[in-house]
């Protein structure tokens, strides 16, 4: 199970990086898919910050929460079916969208803008 996340994760990576011109020019663009069970997080220990834009494509909620350093992390809000995100994140913070379902995929089309540049992704086990 570890090699599939760590292959989601640079798959996740490769769709929101493209080609490369989008992180410089500050803007990513993802058709993103969290597991079962899974977390996706951005970002974290960048310089500037960043927002989340987009609609849950999927059949699934998805549960936005932000992460600063050192902190616990703290729900925003949770994007229903069929519902749109404009999600912001400060310096440093990470965005951890949850997908709240132990059995269905999380889909969603994103747009992330303003410090993309130095963001980490990755995907986790829910806690």
């Amino acid at each position: 199970m570890q090699i599939h996340r760590s292959v989601s994760a640079i798959a996740a990576a490769v769709l929101l990086v493209g080609a490369g011109a989008a992180v410089r020019a500050g803007s990513l663009s993802s058709d993103l898919q969290i597991e079962a069970g899974q977390t996706f997080e951005l970002g974290g220990g960048q310089d500037g910050g960043f927002a989340v834009t987009g609609r849950n494509t999927g059949s699934v909620a998805v549960l936005v929460l932000r992460k600063a350093e050192g902190a616990a992390a703290v729900a925003k809000g949770v994007i229903a079916p069929g519902d749109a995100v404009d999600a912001r994140f400060g310096p440093g913070e990470m965005a951890l969208l949850r997908n709240t379902s132990s059995t269905q995929m999380a889909r969603l089309k994103l747009a992330i803008t303003g410090d993309t540049a130095s963001l980490g992704m990755t995907y986790s086990d829910n806690r």
